[in-house]
């Protein structure tokens, strides 16, 4: 959740949650009542005035009955997963200011909107996190890269399968989530009266499916309002059972699972036995990659809203996910992360994966979710 002293402007937006309207009734003061007598012993206007008030029913005023309160709420952003490699780390080499060793603010500040407007911003990270000063070359993510991610707006970042980066992470007021062998893969949050419980499965660890995983789901949903769980699915596994997989968790008790893979998935609502609903986003793709397909440069950022009706049960609701394309051109050099809605023809035919049109990428996202979930832009 959003929390004092991260370098974003979070909290001023959070502001815009409260629009309320007043009506102003103005006063004025009554003079005291005046009795001079004229000539010829008529009385005076004032005084006439008064008595003809008197003989009046008089002016009933109204006033503005209170707005009825809000109901309590949180919004989210889930974003794709991140996959920052060494041609990644090349380009925010070359973008690096004055005693900079890496710069991604350009890289990633297309979405920033996206990301930092939410009460509770979650993504998936695939690299490695490794300190500043570290020249390991295989996939990893910097420090530089996370003091971004946190300016960003992220709070929480799972890490999958990747050995725990929890203290780096705080260091930059990031919670860490991971599926690895002594990680965490439980997070609480409270916030605005709502109870959260994120949970991240998948692995030999924590296998989807598995007893002790819905056991988990089970037990989490017995304590907190909310019951998000972030699915690592198994190399190789189907549509079809991945279907069934966040069926089970949503039985289990989920109320919302978010899938991470290659390529963009479906969006769906899962009917579960006891009525309710329970929300399925099966794949955010990639948020950040320098894949040679586009689809796998293809991702999402997913936003909702929790709120807890009258009842005192919490709706998921406002549903949208917002693509997202990964630029680069010749060489992969100056990688940047778009929405696709901005993502232009100029740009496709300069990039790194030839034969690119912006049409072509908005009916591939068209041709996986629905056009309800989708921004209006998408819609027509």
């Amino acid at each position: 959740m959003k929390r004092p002293g991260m370098k974003r402007i979070a909290a001023v937006l959070s502001a815009l949650l409260l629009l309320s309207s007043c009506g102003v009734l103005e006063m004025r003061e009554a003079r005291p009542e005046e009795t001079e007598v004229v000539s010829d012993g008529l009385l005076s206007q004032s005084r006439r005035g008064a008595e003809a008030e008197e003989r009046s029913p008089g002016l009933q005023l109204y006033t503005t009955p209170p707005e009825a309160e809000e109901n309590p709420s949180l919004t989210f952003a889930f974003a794709g997963d991140i996959l920052i490699d060494t041609f990644i780390i090349s380009d925010a080499a070359r973008k690096a200011g004055a005693g900079q060793s890496y710069s991604f603010l350009r890289t990633v500040s297309g979405v920033y909107r996206s990301l930092e407007s939410a009460d509770v911003t979650v993504g998936f990270d695939s690299s490695a996190v490794h300190p500043k000063g570290d020249t390991d070359p295989t996939h990893r993510t910097p420090a530089e890269a996370l003091e971004t991610l946190s300016n960003a707006g992220y709070d929480v970042l799972n890490t999958l399968d990747q050995d725990s980066g929890a203290e780096l992470l705080a260091e930059y007021g990031v919670e860490n989530l991971s599926t690895a062998e002594g990680g965490s893969n439980a997070l609480v949050l409270s916030q605005n009266g709502i109870t959260v419980t994120l949970l991240t499965v998948g692995g030999d660890v924590h296998p989807i499916g598995s007893e002790s995983v819905n056991s988990q789901i089970g037990a989490a949903a017995e304590e907190s309002d909310l019951v998000i769980v972030m699915a690592d699915w198994n190399e190789g596994m189907s549509s079809g059972e991945q279907c069934a997989a966040a069926y089970y968790m949503a039985e289990a008790g989920a109320d919302v699972i978010v899938g991470t893979g290659d390529t963009v998935g479906a969006v769906d609502w899962l009917n579960t036995n006891d009525g309710g609903e329970s929300l399925a986003v099966y794949s955010l793709g990639n948020l950040l990659s320098t894949s040679a397909y586009y689809e796998n440069l293809t991702g999402g950022i997913l936003t909702f809203t929790a709120e807890r009706r009258s009842s005192g049960k919490i709706a998921v609701k406002d549903v949208v996910l917002t693509p997202t394309f990964t630029h680069m051109e010749k060489g992969r050099r100056d990688v940047q992360v778009f929405p696709l809605s901005s993502y232009r023809d100029e740009l496709a035919k300069v990039h790194y994966v030839g034969g690119l049109s912006a049409d072509t990428l908005v009916s591939y996202v068209r041709s996986i979710v629905p056009a309800v979930y989708l921004p209006l832009e998408y819609r027509g």
